[in-house]
């Protein structure tokens, strides 16, 4: 578990470094918004049809159009996910091994799902 965890750490700095956003707002914009993104572009592709992107895009946009300081709520909405996960302490995990399992393991399944079923599974057309 730590070394996924550091690995997924390091090329999130890597990004941050080269992007010029801090590492918690790379953070926020990939588990938040892009990974979402991405599944709500395979659930669209599923069932053939465009609401889901369209529904999630018009919701972070408008939802952007309301911070002021987008550093200042990815520091906060970052800290409220270290919360969470640090909630998994109290039955025995800790701080990385709950941001693999909930971070990378979970959406790895959730990407297998949608792309076998976006991709490979037979039409019952």
């Amino acid at each position: 578990m730590n070394t996924l965890f550091e690995y997924t750490y390091n090329v999130l700095i890597w990004i941050s470094d080269y992007t010029g956003f801090t590492y918690k707002e790379i953070n926020i914009i990939i588990w938040f918004f892009l990974i979402p993104l991405s599944w709500m572009l395979l659930l669209d592709r599923i069932y053939k049809q465009r609401k889901c992107t369209i529904i999630f895009l018009g919701i972070n946009i408008a939802s952007l159009l309301f911070i002021i300081d987008f550093t200042k709520f990815c520091n906060w909405l970052f800290q409220q996910s270290v919360d969470f996960l640090n909630t998994f302490n109290t039955v025995g995990s800790n701080y990385v091994t709950s941001s693999v399992v909930i971070c990378v393991l979970i959406p790895i399944v959730i990407y297998v799902i949608l792309i076998w079923k976006a991709f490979f599974r037979k039409s019952k057309e």
